[in-house]
């Protein structure tokens, strides 16, 4: 199945997984080799909040994606899993779990009417049940807050801001912890927004994602 996937994607996806882009993006790069540092300046530069939003939407459809083919189990344990495009648009999922009971039929995802022992009635078709809720073996309410934290808090700003960012905002009055996620997003996406009337319409758009987050 990894290779069916990595050979429809070829082209479009390397070896470079979103561990180490997690780790490119929220480097600091005064603090990187030299060699390193224009790269990875480069890649932050580039990374608008656009393409934050399309990064999450590519990693929730590859979640999708698994669900819908029946894949059960993922290990996400790290984010070595997961392969990012070259032009980090989009990820694939890759370490899928080969063991046979990670495959659902199409068949588990429907609950029917149980029978009686002496009915010779065959068992209903699949789509005449009703639907299970089908999900990978993942606890996406652990994964996502983490990614998407390190993607609108992090970029060129290290862990431990991260961290510590994060940890201000939870234990904040909503309010406050608003105008701090306004704060850093306009200082990681918007720096250079001057005029009056730019940053008017940044901070209505900013009030939004921080709503959100």
């Amino acid at each position: 199945f990894e290779a069916v996937l990595l050979a429809k994607y070829e082209e479009e996806f390397s070896t470079y997984t979103m561990r180490r882009f997690m780790e490119d993006y929220i480097a600091i790069p005064e603090r990187l080799p030299e060699e390193q540092r224009a790269e990875v300046i480069q890649l932050q530069e580039k990374f608008t909040i656009i393409l934050v939003k399309t990064f999450l939407v590519s990693l929730l459809n590859a979640f999708r994606d698994l669900t819908l083919m029946g894949v059960h189990s993922f290990d996400f344990n790290h984010s070595n899993n997961v392969l990012v495009s070259r032009d980090h648009r989009g990820v694939r999922l890759i370490d899928i779990d080969g063991i046979g009971s990670s495959i659902r039929r199409s068949e588990d995802y429907y609950l029917h009417e149980s029978a009686s022992e002496d009915s010779t009635d065959l068992p209903p078709h699949p789509s005449s049940g009703t639907p299970r809720k089908p999900s990978l073996d993942i606890d996406l309410v652990t994964v996502l807050p983490g990614v998407i934290s390190k993607l609108l808090l992090g970029k060129g700003r290290g862990p431990a801001f991260v961290t510590n960012t994060g940890s201000r905002i939870w234990h904040s009055k909503p309010d406050e912890a608003r105008e701090i996620i306004k704060k850093v997003l306009r200082e990681n996406f918007f720096p250079h927004v001057l005029s009056e009337e730019e940053r008017a319409k940044t901070d209505r758009y900013l009030s939004r994602v921080s709503e959100w987050f």
